[in-house]
């Protein structure tokens, strides 16, 4: 199986729909739920399965905050004004298997990952403990059928956000799997789409008579799979988890609809190529290992394809047992995230916990943003959630890159020394790789940054690097999650 990547020779991306970094306004996200991973946690050991799963749930109107208080309905906007123009990094190459965790999270020997499922030739797809396997069907989760993919259909790039960011000359099939009603609203789910959210675990079959090169993602422009070249008559299966939510891309904010309600796929390309797919809402021996994320508009799941935030393109790393569920919105900052009772609501222990901010903590010192950084990794610990710090990826105002020290970086990392828990200088990784692609400012912003001008958020390209430095660094320092990463 050979893999290459989607973005690299995309032509510049059009500013369309959703304007990165407003504050946040209107309601919160509702049935982000689903099954996430049950057990007790140990002390960086495996967790169990146990549990029940949720199909959903209704939308949550603040929850409990991790100081204790209510988090407003609407949550609490941000009065730090906007992100503007920055940018991304990362290595772009692929990322390997991982290898033990040096603390926090669930152990090569004991989580559940992909293993023991069974291959596209009929062979045993991995072995138990170790990463999840590139291809095959992890035990419990549905055979791809030819009568799924007889549901979908081809349609025109960018029909209501269908394959964002793809050439225009591109193929894009649409697969809907819960309802064809299309909701244009910025801020409120539709009761269809809170009662058919949750966690789905997914197979797809790729390949068929002819060569294909395929990418598969998900929902609101959100990466699953890096493209997939397949020769004649080759036949390769995949299987990966989607956090379904009532509301697609970001939480709430003005140019991000809430899009279609239920599980949707998107298969693109040249000449994409599949013939069979499989979903069914996680169970209780399917119960995905889910990591959350809490962020601003260079993480979040943006929609259209012309911005992209580095977490909605994270799931193309990493394999079952693990889903993503990216909580990030923009214009949130450390002290003004109002989505912490959405993701403590349904986090439980063995889950994961991202945490990224700085970008919007322009008003505010090291001090106090450390503060903020603590409180969250303290509620995490105490859920026996495991929480992962990520300093926030560099702006791209001149190259060589100039001083970044208002995004916090050392708040960040003073938090995860002083609580022990692992820490991602995306700042200074996303310094290195901006200063040693041997472009200047105008080429890396052009290549990576939406509509070609903007100096902090990226397009889906830069998106795509950066979580690639961001898997890339939890495999090198041997964080938890390092096992999941896919071969």
């Amino acid at each position: 199986m050979t893999t290459m990547r989607r973005y690299s020779l995309l032509p510049l991306f059009t500013l369309v729909g959703v304007m990165a970094c407003s504050t946040d306004a209107g309601l919160p996200q509702g049935g982000a739920g689903g099954a996430a991973q049950g057990g007790t946690p140990g002390s960086g050991g495996a967790t169990a399965s146990g549990g029940s799963p949720t199909t959903g749930g209704s939308q949550s109107m603040g929850g409990i905050s991790p100081t204790g208080g209510t988090v407003n309905s609407g949550g609490t906007a941000n009065s730090g004004g906007t992100v503007n123009s920055g940018g991304i990094a990362s290595t772009g190459g692929s990322i390997g298997t991982g290898g033990t965790p040096a603390r926090g999270g669930t152990s090569g020997s004991g989580g559940r990952t992909g293993s023991g499922g069974i291959g596209p030739t009929g062979g045993n797809a991995g072995g138990a403990g170790g990463a999840p396997p590139t291809t095959g069907i992890p035990t419990g989760y549905p055979a791809p059928t030819a009568d799924n993919y007889a549901k979908c259909q081809k349609v025109a790039i960018g029909t209501n956000d269908a394959c964002g960011g793809q050439p225009n000359g591109n193929v894009c099939i649409e697969c809907l799997f819960g309802g064809t009603d299309y909701n244009a609203s910025e801020t409120t789910p539709t009761a269809t789409a809170t009662s058919e959210a949750g966690n789905y675990v997914v197979t797809v079959t790729l390949g068929g008579a002819a060569a294909g090169d395929t990418y598969v993602s998900a929902e609101s422009t959100r990466g699953m799979l890096q493209s997939v070249t397949t020769t004649p008559g080759q036949s390769l299966t995949y299987a990966f988890v989607v956090n379904v939510r009532a509301m697609e891309g970001q939480p709430k904010h003005a140019g991000g609809p809430g899009g279609y309600p239920g599980l949707d796929l998107f298969f693109s390309g040249t000449n994409p190529q599949v013939s069979a797919i499989g979903y069914a809402l996680a169970g209780t021996t399917t119960k995905p290992i889910m990591v959350y994320i809490a962020s601003d508009s260079t993480t979040c799941d943006q929609t259209g394809g012309a911005f992209g935030g580095w977490g909605q393109m994270l799931p193309e790393y990493f394999g079952p047992p693990v889903g993503i569920a990216n909580y990030a919105n923009s214009g949130a900052s450390s002290g003004g995230f109002g989505f912490w009772g959405d993701i403590s609501s349904r986090w439980v222990a063995g889950d994961w916990f991202i945490i990224q901010f700085g970008h919007n903590d322009k008003t505010v010192d090291d001090a106090a943003v450390q503060a903020n950084l603590t409180t969250h990794v303290k509620a995490a610990q105490a859920a026996g959630v495991n929480p992962l710090l990520v300093s926030p990826p560099a702006r791209a105002t001149s190259i060589p890159i100039g001083d970044q020290s208002s995004l916090h970086a050392a708040a960040a990392q003073a938090a995860a020394t002083a609580n022990n828990v692992p820490y991602i200088d995306l700042t200074a990784l996303s310094t290195a790789w901006y200063n040693g692609l041997g472009m200047n400012k105008t080429q890396v912003l052009q290549a990576y940054h939406a509509g070609g001008t903007d100096q902090t958020h990226t397009n889906l390209a830069g998106a795509e690097k950066l979580a690639g430095l961001v898997a890339k660094a939890i495999k090198d320092q041997n964080i938890g999650l390092a096992q999941y990463l896919r071969q």
